[in-house]
Parts: C-alpha cells; sequence; structure tokens
C-alpha cells in the first residue's frame, strides 16, 4: 500500500503543479469530514497565510505519512521539501 499511496500523492502533485505551479496544494479530508463515499484528492492553490500549526518535512512523496483516520494536506516548502500537515479538514487550505 505505501507504493499506491506514494504514486497517487505523485499524481496529484503533478496534476497540481501544472494547474498552480509552486502555490499548488494537495488535501484529502479525513474520514469524519468526507462529503462522498469515496477517498478522493482536492487539488488547488494553497491560500496565502493559511500555514499554521505544526508540520512535518517530508523529503519526498515517499515520506508523505499515512494519515490513518485524519485528513492530510501538503504543499510545498523550502528547499525543495514537502510541509505535511494532519489533521480532520484538510481540504480549507486550498482555493479550487
Amino acid at each position: 500500500m505505501p507504493a499506491e499511496r506514494a504514486e497517487l500523492w505523485r499524481q496529484a502533485i503533478a496534476k497540481a503543479k501544472e494547474q498552480w505551479g509552486e502555490r499548488w496544494a494537495v488535501a484529502v479530508n479525513g474520514i469524519d469530514a468526507r462529503t462522498q463515499c469515496h477517498l478522493h484528492v482536492h487539488i488547488g492553490k494553497l491560500i496565502d497565510g493559511v500555514e499554521w500549526g505544526e508540520f512535518q518535512e517530508a523529503g519526498s512523496v515517499d515520506e508523505i505519512p499515512d494519515p490513518g483516520q485524519s485528513g492530510i494536506w501538503v504543499h510545498p516548502g523550502p528547499n525543495g521539501k514537502l510541509h505535511v500537515h494532519v489533521e480532520m479538514l484538510a481540504e480549507t487550505a486550498i482555493a479550487r
């Protein structure tokens, strides 16, 4: 499953970069916050000033953790790293 999860992030991020350049962000809501019955990735532009609280830094999509029941949103950080935020309602960090 980790390889499939990494491929999902890889493709979502590629599409986000294609649409939004370096202001991209992708998000998956946690199970309790989903309004649809299936997993789907929100792709959009990172909202200015939205980053707050704790995040993990990942060097590649392979390092993005499995959030379990929680949601997750990812966007570019400095030095080619990814900022990974784990919270239930993740899509509110991006403009679509």
